[in-house]
């Protein structure tokens, strides 16, 4: 079963997040990196990791940059085959080309939202990369 997990510190971001996704799969919510990583790891040692990781890029704690790091590191640690890695949306407010080419180029994310995001959009990025129950649309 799918599951996302949210990462921004922006509370109204937050709740627009939950809000769409929410249709799709089950939602964690974390406000920090830090907060986040220790719910990843729990998921994972759990044998019930997210599909979706949405990171925001600035965040008190531990910034989204440094937490998908650690969950790349994570992952090559208790994934062998790399089928069962989270895809990552960054959701940010940075809508500088240098910025998304260096995240994706670099294989840190699947993909780039950039902030004000719309429903719509948000929705093609979860069918675009299989992250929707069939029996939940």
């Amino acid at each position: 079963m799918k599951r996302y997990l949210i990462v921004e510190d922006d509370e109204m971001t937050r709740l627009m997040l939950q809000d769409v996704l929410s249709e799709f799969a089950p939602c964690d919510i974390a406000d920090n990196g830090m907060e986040a990583l220790i719910l990843f790891e729990n998921a994972l040692i759990g044998g019930n990791p997210y599909s979706l990781l949405c990171v925001d890029l600035i965040m008190p704690a531990m910034n989204g940059l440094a937490f998908i790091r650690r969950v790349k590191e994570i992952e090559k640690t208790h994934i062998s085959d790399g089928k069962l890695c989270s895809k990552i949306f960054v959701i940010t407010s940075s809508d500088s080309a240098w910025d998304k080419a260096d995240l994706l180029l670099e294989n840190l994310c699947d993909d780039y939202i950039v902030k004000p995001f719309d429903r719509s959009s948000l929705i093609a990025n979860l069918y675009k990369n299989d992250l929707v129950n069939n029996y939940l649309v």
